[in-house]
């Protein structure tokens, strides 16, 4: 077992054997959907919110509760824990851990990904990485800070109204055309969402990811991810453009709560030529 525990939160999507592989204690953020819960991360909800989103039916999702991290840290079976949260400019996760950290007894620090969704499974998996190699708690600590200043994540939208309905960007960025097939593309990085601009259809769209992902060291990179809203078919094509990803995973469902379907993207983290040498997971498909 690692000296060093990381905890984190279940809207990374992370696949299981990766959890498994470095030992990643996962706490659940909840979607409420009619009829029954469920947890981000797990199989089939990105297409219950679909079918909730298109039948007009109330969707929303609910964050980990202090007690949650709580028992997460205690029950961790390390005296040492890494807890990381989403940027707190998208979740109220970190104020939750935060005061979690502080009720436990055992020596606990949170880091804020700065990121979130892929964006913070990358940052997790640095830090996993890290921990498992026999890192000490300040080593895994510099690690996940080193890598959510260098994250990034690039995604394209089939349609603005629901994060515009959702009030969870700023209006200005969301100015977009409302024409039928245009796709707009963001940028989340350190803590903010930016829009890249608009085009059409899904072929120029994952044109412009490539361009983003080759020109901010994807092909390079740590840690690459793509990953989907209920569209694994779209998914696929993307994996095919950009080349060798380290895995593909679900997009957060709590966070398509307020994107909507059809949410597809690409995350990295620029590497040096000495990653080339990591274990790298391989055939790793989630969602």
């Amino acid at each position: 077992m690692a000296r060093v525990a990381v905890v984190t939160d279940s809207s990374t999507c992370l696949p299981a054997v990766l959890i498994e592989k470095f030992g990643i204690i996962t706490v659940p953020v909840t979607v409420h959907l009619p009829g029954a819960d469920g947890v981000d991360g797990s199989d089939q909800l990105s297409r219950r919110i679909s079918e909730a989103v298109e039948r007009d039916q109330y969707v929303r999702s609910s964050h980990p509760f202090i007690t949650d991290y709580l028992a997460a840290i205690e029950e961790s079976g390390s005296e040492e824990v890494v807890v990381v949260t989403p940027a707190m400019e998208f979740a109220g996760m970190f104020r939750n851990a935060s005061l979690a950290a502080e009720l436990t007894s055992r020596r606990a620090v949170v880091v804020d990904s700065r990121t979130a969704a892929a964006g913070e499974a990358l940052v997790v998996l640095t830090g996993s990485q890290a921990a498992q190699a026999g890192a000490s708690l300040a080593e895994v600590v510099a690690a996940i800070e080193e890598a959510s200043r260098h994250v990034d994540l690039v995604a394209t939208l089939e349609t603005l109204d629901p994060i515009r309905r959702s009030h969870r960007v700023p209006a200005p960025i969301l100015s977009g055309s409302p024409l039928a097939g245009v796709r707009s593309l963001f940028r989340m990085c350190d803590g903010t969402v930016e829009l890249l601009g608009e085009v059409g259809g899904e072929s120029a769209a994952f044109d412009r990811i490539r361009a983003a992902y080759l020109a901010g060291g994807g092909a390079g990179s740590a840690w690459s991810t793509v990953f989907h809203a209920d569209s694994p078919d779209a998914a696929e094509r993307l994996c095919g453009i950009l080349g060798d990803v380290d895995f593909v995973s679900g997009f957060s469902a709590a966070m398509q709560v307020h994107t909507g379907p059809g949410v597809i993207g690409a995350a990295w983290i620029p590497g040096s030529e000495q990653d080339g040498a990591r274990q790298r997971p391989t055939d790793v498909a989630n969602g």
